[in-house]
């Protein structure tokens, strides 16, 4: 989980279970959706210094770091665009 060596912010890599897990309960669905039960799936693990807001306080780091790891995950090939909709790919499940 967090690293004390990084004042207790998650890196980017350790969203990744938490995205593929989420999208393997979900099936399909949209990113805003992903990220909200990523957020779920991780209420226990987030620090104070990952909730913290960021662009003005709209978003919170962890939902950042979570949207970037996902955007990584896809090109990656774990999980498949399909229009507005996410989906994990054969690669996904197999991770899963």
């Amino acid at each position: 989980m967090a690293d004390p060596m990084h004042d207790g912010i998650m890196s980017k890599p350790e969203y990744a279970p938490f995205i593929l897990r989420a999208l393997s309960g979900l099936g399909e669905a949209s990113e805003d959706a992903v990220l909200d039960r990523v957020g779920e799936l991780m209420r226990g693990a987030l620090t104070e210094a990952d909730r913290s807001p960021l662009y003005g306080g709209r978003v919170p780091r962890w939902r950042s770091q979570a949207a970037q790891m996902l955007d990584g995950l896809v090109e990656d090939g774990y999980v498949e665009r399909r229009g507005g909709v996410l989906a994990l790919s054969s690669k996904g499940r197999a991770a899963t």
